[in-house]
């Protein structure tokens, strides 16, 4: 199949890191998942905006192993610390922040008392970094933040165990199979969580190379639309099965799409105001839950409330 005419060759891949569509990307990503926490709009319930969040995980597995490996590849070894506390004060300090905020407003918030209650409860989860493990007992108003202890511990221990440990890519390549396919297995859904991680972690080591970059241009020679249907068809799917996995393979397929070609969909995700939403979706996924909430008491809404707190859509967890 011949290249296409808009299609990034994998020298100018190889030439610059920066990837313009992942802001626009982040930006969807960011107003499809306030759509999934919104469920008294009924036209929302069929746009699956969790699924968003996979969306998220594949980009950051994606661009951490790609800038390890040329970081790697330039000076011969990668600085772990540097990376580490590049990565702390890039999520903590906003953690932290958001934090702050969710605790005064629950606090000074007259309608908020059962929030306040729930929220100081799982507060020591919250500051230990494992927020994915405190709504055992129900959910809360902080809930959404369970994707910051993921990606914290996958910026930890990923790393660690494929740049510091492993020093052959193709057994990095193999390791990194492996572990997705034991995660698939074990079914959790932390696991499939980290899964997603690894599947952006698979697209950079196949793009690194020469024939694993062909073969993804192979693939992704296609119109727009075709990447578009398969968003379409996966939302269709997930109205009736939660399939983790698949949410994981059609993400890494569109942002894989995402960066090689060149054409339509790359103008539509640099278009400037989606970009400068997805430059600041960390924030704003952070604070957006409170936002509603607040929302929700000014305007009134039908919205199902369990307790104090309206209903969260996720996924549900198996395991």
């Amino acid at each position: 199949m011949a290249r296409a005419r808009n299609e990034l060759s994998y020298d100018r891949y190889l030439a610059d890191s920066h990837r313009p569509a992942f802001d626009g990307m982040r930006g969807i990503g960011f107003l499809l998942v306030i759509t999934a926490h919104i469920p008294s709009v009924l036209l929302f319930g069929y746009l699956q905006g969790w699924s968003a969040v996979w969306v998220f995980f594949v980009i950051s597995g994606y661009l951490v192993t790609m800038l390890l490996k040329r970081e790697e590849k330039g000076n011969g070894r990668v600085a772990f610390g540097a990376f580490l506390i590049k990565r702390f004060f890039r999520i903590v300090p906003s953690y932290w922040m958001a934090i702050f905020i969710y605790g005064l407003a629950c606090f000074a918030i007259v309608p908020l008392p059962g929030d306040y209650e729930r929220f100081m409860a799982r507060l020591p989860y919250y500051l230990a970094f494992v927020p994915e493990y405190a709504d055992a007992n129900g959910l809360s108003i902080f809930t959404h933040s369970w994707t910051v202890g993921i990606e914290l511990k996958f910026y930890l221990l990923f790393p660690l165990a494929g740049f510091l440990i492993i020093k052959n890519d193709n057994w990095r390549i193999a390791a990194t199979f492996m572990a997705g396919v034991l995660l698939i297995w074990e079914g959790s859904f932390p696991a499939q969580s980290y899964c997603a991680f690894l599947f952006g972690a698979m697209l950079a080591f196949l793009l690194e190379r020469p024939r694993g970059y062909a073969l993804a241009a192979m693939l992704t020679r296609v119109p727009a639309v075709v990447p578009l249907a398969m968003i379409a068809a996966l939302f269709a799917m997930l109205r009736y099965v939660e399939q983790f996995t698949v949410v994981s393979m059609v993400a890494a397929y569109v942002v894989a799409y995402a960066i090689i070609q060149q054409g339509a969909m790359l103008r539509m995700l640099t278009w400037r105001p989606l970009a400068y939403l997805g430059q600041r979706s960390y924030g704003a996924y952070l604070l957006h839950f409170l936002a509603i909430r607040i929302g929700y008491m000014a305007f009134g809404s039908d919205t199902a409330v369990c307790g104090a707190t309206i209903k969260v859509r996720i996924p549900r967890q198996s395991g």
